[in-house]
């Protein structure tokens, strides 16, 4: 069952999903990891087990699907984010990884903040400081977590490449027609080197679930185009 408050065409979403998986275009696999984190955004667990399988068979690998999953909880939360995480386990089994609980330590977190820092300045660009000044001057701590917890920590991770990042960041914000955030993330996957080729090709992938996120995107697209 689908739980976001927006209208999602499964149906469609997975018919596109399966033709484009017998595609060869070079951008392939970019577009479907944002078809998969598009997925994770509807909350819908026999989606996400129909779209995995046909992901998985065109020779992306696990490791790149768990990175998709994690950074999920940064736009979508943490219930969506098991959801997805439970659906992963189910075709994969355990992840590679080993337990890992235990307190951060100084050098994590001295990494995650200056990676975090770094990562964010690329993303937002001329925009970084206005950012900064504009979510300062309503939480300090918020924007110290963005940059931390966000950038830093689970952003910067390897294992999933900046470009496949953003997009499936858009994805996700198309799905729940986050006017503002998908605005910053169109021009994020763009600063941080997609094409705008590959954008709009993301951007109709996802529309044919969401047509209103596919609205809303376009338009912010005009208005980049524009400016």
């Amino acid at each position: 069952m689908v739980i976001t408050g927006n209208r999602f065409d499964s149906a469609a979403f997975l018919a596109h999903a399966r033709e484009l998986a017998k595609e060869e275009p070079l951008s392939r696999q970019s577009r479907l990891l944002a078809i998969w984190s598009a997925t994770i955004a509807t909350g819908d667990s026999t989606l996400q087990e129909q779209v995995l399988s046909l992901v998985v068979s065109t020779g992306i690998k696990s490791d790149a699907l768990y990175e998709v999953v994690l950074q999920s909880y940064l736009f979508l939360g943490f219930p969506r984010m098991l959801t997805a995480v439970e659906t992963w386990s189910n075709k994969f089994g355990k992840p590679t990884t080993v337990s890992n609980l235990a307190p951060v330590s100084g050098d994590e977190s001295s990494r995650w903040f200056a990676e975090g820092i770094s990562l964010c300045r690329r993303v937002y660009g001329e925009t970084f400081e206005p950012l900064k000044d504009r979510v300062e001057s309503m939480s300090p701590e918020i924007f110290r977590w963005m940059i931390v917890e966000g950038y830093g920590k689970v952003l910067s991770r390897p294992g999933l490449a900046v470009v496949d990042r953003e997009l499936c960041i858009v994805s996700s914000l198309m799905v729940e027609n986050r006017e503002q955030q998908l605005y910053s993330h169109i021009r994020g996957a763009l600063n941080v080197g997609a094409s705008m080729t590959l954008v709009t090709a993301v951007i109709a992938d996802i529309g044919c679930g969401t047509p209103d996120g596919a609205a809303t995107a376009s338009e912010l697209i005009a208005r980049l185009r524009k400016n």
